[in-house]
């Protein structure tokens, strides 16, 4: 008993990744994935919500990502944005010998601003933290911000990538499958959940998402 226990501590992790529909089918999908015996801190869902305090039907217990449908935390740097072009435009007005080269920096600093903000919107500073694959995190980033929702399975059990991966089919995802264990964490204003429990973030949490 002990050599197979240590066998399985020593044995490579998997994670099958599906790409799936909102709604019905994401529901039925989690639902397949726990029967097959996936533990609850092994599946992870990252789905984009407008209101974060709604509870997902999933099982209790099964760790989930909400990631805000809106624009918060977008306030900050747009309006030092804001500010640095209206300064500028004030030394232009006033000064125009140092006003108009200040002018143009401040633009090009509310430029930056504005990008960097919009680039963090979405599923991509998660997949960022985990080090997800880069050829996959494209698609994966691309296909959330069309709606779909990302589910995170690992285990270490060869046996059961099939099963989790049929789970996923006959519910109309397409799957992936990454030789390592990925773990999404709850990043930029992204919120950690459990199904069933306390609606609390991952910064009241430990790192192991426990609820």
């Amino acid at each position: 008993m002990t050599e197979r226990r240590e066998a399985q501590e020593q044995a490579p992790w998997y994670t099958v990744v599906g790409v799936i529909d909102d709604g019905t089918e994401l529901n039925q999908a989690v639902t397949e994935i726990r029967d097959l015996g996936v533990d609850r801190d092994d599946l992870t869902v990252v789905l984009k919500r407008q209101d974060s305090s709604e509870p997902e039907p999933f099982p209790e217990g099964t760790r989930y990502i909400v990631v805000p449908g809106d624009k918060r935390g977008l306030e900050v740097p747009l309006g030092f944005a804001v500010s640095f072009v209206v300064i500028g435009t004030f030394f232009a007005i006033t000064t125009p010998a140092i006003g108009i080269p200040t002018l143009m920096v401040f633009v090009s600093l509310a430029a930056i601003l504005v990008a960097g903000s919009m680039s963090r919107v979405g599923v991509d500073p998660i997949l960022m933290e985990m080090q997800a694959p880069q050829e996959e995190a494209g698609t994966w980033n691309q296909a959330f911000e069309m709606g779909k929702v990302l589910v995170f399975a690992s285990t270490r059990e060869r046996r059961l990538l099939r099963p989790v991966r049929e789970a996923l089919q006959r519910n109309g995802a397409m799957y992936y499958i990454v030789d390592r264990r990925l773990e999404p964490r709850a990043v930029h204003q992204a919120l950690l959940r459990r199904a069933g429990g306390p609606r609390v973030g991952e910064s009241v949490l430990d790192k192991s998402g426990g609820a």
